[in-house]
């Protein structure tokens, strides 16, 4: 143990007994901590630590941002510096996927502020909630804390102070219209926020590189490369400048899939790879999420199918991340924190029950959810199954069966036994080794022709081709390739039309209904019921799939 002594500026002494481990770290704190009390509250200070431990400390140390943000509301003594402590501790928990906190550390700085005319972090704090509705997907309460934060802004008298709190509000509703889709009027509100910013005559490159980055992103949505490119270059000029952060990933990001979608895999490697770098090192759950959907279609151009899965399995955990505390937020918290929040308004008994059933409906299609994806990741493991041992059998395409080609008599072991259709197995011995293999090896030549995707193909038929009768195939079918004679037929046509899919991208325009009639199934309903058998997935599906794969 140690113990270390911090003297005061005001003579106070603080003695602390600490591991040797945190030594170090407790060195940085206090002295963060420290430099702002000794000047008594100072704005420019609180602002300095609140910078460096939002976009800096953060993006290395998390749990250090979490303790530095909660000791500055500890000797914070004002409303105002509390409020902003507490909205600190809400941005570093919102980053990291924990909603109902940041929600709560927002009201809480809300209700300090409700007694003050402090109306400009009254703002910031409407427009947080506002954002945090917005991740939720609760866009009707996101959009009344944006309407809120209009009413709030009319009693700011200070017109520096309107315009950054309104280029704030511009920034919020842009990112809110492109969760709508609404791509140019994105464009217009950022805009019309890097005016508003402008207008406070104070250079803030980080605010300034966001907006960059936010044109460049609804410019990629809207296909114009070439414009996205250059704000995001603008954007990394500015973040260049600045330590690593969250905003920087998001702009190689950016720039990487701008590569990826010009099919130039050697441009798109080292922003992808840093991009990668710096989420990996962020707490930021939803940059992860971004960062990997984009190294998926990385991996995915360059068929990397490795590391291509590798990126969807640590997605797949972000993603149940997000959504188990997304759903926790909403079954144990929304009711309380949406009463707080708005508890000077009246409430109707209707509204109540408007809202109970809101939330039922969206916490079943919540569960609804994640059970679909359980069941989609196991088809489409039994999809790569399939492939995989059709690679590992060195499939080649079957042989075209001449029209002419007739079922071998010369060698027709014809023994007593009637032929008929009779596909039970007889126990015991019922042929000779021998005749077993043979039977065998004629079936192993038949299903590298195509004959099984003649329309009239029979059981007798077969068993003329194999050189036996009905009853010596039917047995050997259902002992060596475990099943009847009808869904040994409907396997080999399947797997026939999956070898054409995987190798002929010609194939991913056909209809359902042609594939069914090459195949050799006399309707579209047959095969897809036979290929659901087979795959445990629906034809459309499993060409889905292999288009995200870039098999074609």
């Amino acid at each position: 143990m140690l113990t270390l002594t911090v003297q005061h500026p005001n003579m106070m002494t603080i003695k602390l007994k600490c591991r040797k481990g945190f030594l170090s770290r407790l060195v940085i704190l206090f002295t963060i901590i420290i430099t702002f009390y000794a000047k008594a509250q100072n704005a420019e200070a609180f602002n300095q630590i609140y910078t460096k431990t939002y976009l800096e400390i953060s993006q290395k140390d998390f749990q250090k941002a979490l303790t530095i943000a909660d000791s500055l509301y500890t000797v914070s003594e004002t409303p105002r510096f509390k409020a902003k402590s507490l909205m600190l501790s809400a941005s570093l928990l919102q980053q990291s996927g924990e909603f109902k906190s940041a929600v709560e550390y927002a009201l809480k700085a809300e209700k300090i502020l409700e007694d003050t005319d402090d109306y400009v972090w009254k703002a910031k704090i409407s427009g947080f909630l506002a954002t945090q509705y917005r991740h939720l997907g609760l866009f009707d309460q996101s959009k009344k804390y944006i309407d809120e934060t209009v009413e709030i802004i009319k009693n700011i008298n200070d017109p520096r102070l309107v315009n950054q709190t309104s280029g704030f509000l511009m920034q919020e509703k842009a990112y809110y219209e492109i969760e709508q889709k609404n791509y140019k009027q994105s464009i217009q509100l950022v805009n019309e926020a890097s005016r508003y910013f402008s207008l406070t005559r104070q250079e803030n490159p980080f605010l300034s590189a966001n907006n960059e980055q936010l044109l460049g992103l609804n410019y990629y949505h809207l296909g114009n490369y070439a414009k996205a490119m250059d704000y995001y270059q603008k954007a990394l000029n500015k973040l260049n400048q600045m330590p690593d952060n969250f905003l920087k990933a998001l702009v190689l990001n950016g720039m990487a899939k701008i590569y990826i979608e010009q099919k130039d895999p050697k441009r798109a490697k080292p922003l992808i790879d840093k991009a990668q770098q710096l989420a990996e090192e962020s707490p930021y759950l939803s940059l992860k999420n971004e960062i990997y959907q984009s190294s998926q279609q990385y991996y995915a151009l360059i068929k990397d199918i490795e590391n291509l899965e590798l990126s969807k399995h640590k997605q797949d955990s972000v993603k149940e991340k997000i959504s188990s505390k997304t759903s926790a937020f909403i079954n144990e918290s929304y009711t309380n924190l949406k009463k707080d929040s708005e508890k000077n308004q009246k409430q109707s008994a209707q509204k109540s029950i408007i809202i109970i059933l809101f939330l039922s409906v969206l916490t079943a299609l919540i569960f609804y959810f994640l059970i679909y994806r359980r069941r989609q990741k196991q088809k489409f493991r039994k999809i790569e199954q399939i492939l995989k041992e059709l690679e590992q059998k060195n499939v080649s395409a079957p042989m075209e069966s001449d029209e002419t080609e007739q079922p071998d008599h010369q060698e027709n072991e014809m023994i007593s036994p009637d032929e008929t259709e009779d596909t039970e197995t007889e126990p015991q011995a019922l042929m000779t080794a021998a005749t077993e293999k043979k039977i065998l090896g004629k079936l192993d030549r038949f299903e590298q022709t195509t004959l099984f995707t003649r329309s009239n193909v029979s059981l007798p038929y077969v068993a003329a081709y194999c050189s036996t009768n009905t009853k010596y195939l039917s047995y050997v079918v259902n002992t060596y390739k475990k099943k009847d004679f009808k869904n040994y037929i409907n396997e080999l046509r399947v797997k026939h039309i999956i070898h054409k899919l995987k190798n002929d991208s010609q194939y991913h325009k056909y209809k359902i209904s042609s594939l069914a009639e090459e195949a050799g199934f006399s309707s579209q309903s047959k095969f897809a019921a036979a290929f659901r058998k087979v795959t445990d997935v629906s034809p459309s599906e499993f060409l889905d799939h292999l288009k995200s794969q870039h098999l074609n």
